[in-house]
């Protein structure tokens, strides 16, 4: 009752924040409290002070309040604060009252659209507990200009001295980085290798990797195998099939790779779920020092299977929507994998282009920085050593560029063409 009385007492002296303020009458328990609500809202607020509120409603509805309630209204302090606060306490109570509702009479009588109804309660509840972003004022966007004209601009999480470069000296917040690829050309060891680059320059790097094609267990033998050189395969049966050499090695290598701030994901294949880890594992890293990697775009998805949308266009908008919301909220950057349309393969020059992207309107719009992985010579695809190519088709704070990289499949390396093998381990 404290939240009615504070609403309506604050709409009695301002009733024209109706207009701006979403305020449900049915939010409210009491009537006569929703009938002065539902008076307002058919007046649009249109009142030049509190007594004529009084004095016009008393003339439609003589006997809906009484003047203890008109006294009881008027004495009520209510800052603009305290209003608000009401409104969005008012609102919560509401929607959970309806969903516990609504979730009974699904148990007595499931079908459809009571499902459908509670799905979207559910969704409005928790679309309310969403933070607010905060818009910064250009007097803050001024002063850090002016500071930096004296003073080096922050750098972002370093990975390859050349990719770093095409991006504007690493990778920064609020970025979203899509890399397309073709099935086998070697996407998810690039996303390994990127996190391994930036833990080998900065240990305090917290990288997550959301792996939704291969386990936890199947990255952490890839990230031994990129350490130690031995072929990812020979982990299937390490006791029967590694040297003596090469056992030595892993035992040397496994308790520096356990020390690292990767956390690999095999289990979390939704979206929210995704967004959850990665707002929780952002939030404790320190700033500037946290980026995630998905891979890939096409197997995420809003819901469970049962609840996908029927039109998976417009899921993946969504998905892109929302992990480019992240990055700004948060102020990370994000690496998205996705696939490429099968229209490349009927193609004679299979060098990828924007429109190639899977779904791709609303990967290249909600995406800051757009690459393609791909072979530039096609014999070389199942070679065990082959040339893949980092092409840059869009960077909205950096250049485009064709970068070079000498890919080893069985040891899960990419290799800067002008580098060495050792500089991008992590030892």
């Amino acid at each position: 009752m404290m939240f009615e009385i504070q609403i309506c007492a604050y709409l009695l002296l301002h009733p024209e924040v109706i207009k701006t303020k979403l305020i449900q009458p049915k939010w409210l328990g009491a009537e006569h409290y929703r009938t002065l609500l539902r008076f307002i809202l058919d007046n649009r607020g249109e009142f030049k002070s509190a007594n004529e509120i009084q004095t016009r409603f008393l003339a439609t509805f003589p006997a809906e309040l009484d003047e203890q309630q008109w006294q009881e209204m008027s004495s009520a302090k209510v800052s603009e604060a305290n209003f608000n606060d009401a409104v969005h306490g008012l609102h919560f109570w509401y929607l959970q009252g309806e969903i516990q509702a609504r979730a009974s009479e699904y148990t007595k009588y499931p079908s459809v659209e009571n499902l459908d109804f509670v799905l979207q309660l559910g969704q409005e509840l928790h679309d309310m507990n969403l933070p607010a972003l905060p818009t910064k004022p250009l007097s803050d966007y001024g002063a850090d200009l002016l500071h930096y004209l004296d003073n080096p601009r922050p750098t972002g999480i370093k990975t390859f001295a050349d990719v770093d470069s095409v991006l504007g000296n690493g990778l920064h917040g609020g970025v979203l980085w899509t890399i397309g690829a073709r099935p086998g050309v070697g996407k998810s060891a690039f996303g390994l290798n990127l996190i391994q680059s930036a833990l080998r320059t900065d240990p305090q790097v917290v990288a997550d990797l959301f792996s939704l094609e291969m386990t936890g267990e199947d990255n952490f033998y890839r990230t031994v195998s990129y350490h130690t050189g031995i072929p990812v395969n020979k982990f299937s049966n390490p006791a029967g099939v590694l040297t003596g050499n090469e056992k030595a090695s892993v035992k040397k290598i496994v308790p520096n790779v356990i020390k690292q701030k990767m956390n690999l994901h095999d289990k979390i294949l939704v979206l929210p779920q995704i967004i959850k880890v990665i707002r929780d594992n952002a939030r404790r890293a320190p700033k500037g020092k946290y980026f995630a990697v998905i891979d890939y775009l096409q197997i995420t998805s809003l819901e469970r299977v049962q609840a996908r949308s029927s039109d998976r266009r417009l899921e993946i908008e969504q998905i892109t929507r929302e992990l480019k919301l992240l990055t700004n909220e948060l102020d990370i950057p994000i690496v998205l994998f996705s696939q490429l349309n099968r229209e490349l393969e009927k193609r004679p020059d299979k060098t990828p282009q924007l429109a190639d992207l899977r779904e791709s309107g609303s990967i290249e719009q909600d995406s800051n920085v757009v690459a393609f992985l791909y072979c530039p010579n096609q014999a070389e695809e199942r070679q065990s050593e082959r040339h893949v190519n980092l092409l840059f088709k869009k960077n909205r704070s950096g250049s485009l560029a064709e970068l070079s990289f000498l890919f080893l499949p069985r040891q899960m390396i990419f290799l800067p063409q002008h580098g060495d093998e050792l500089e991008n381990r992590v030892k």
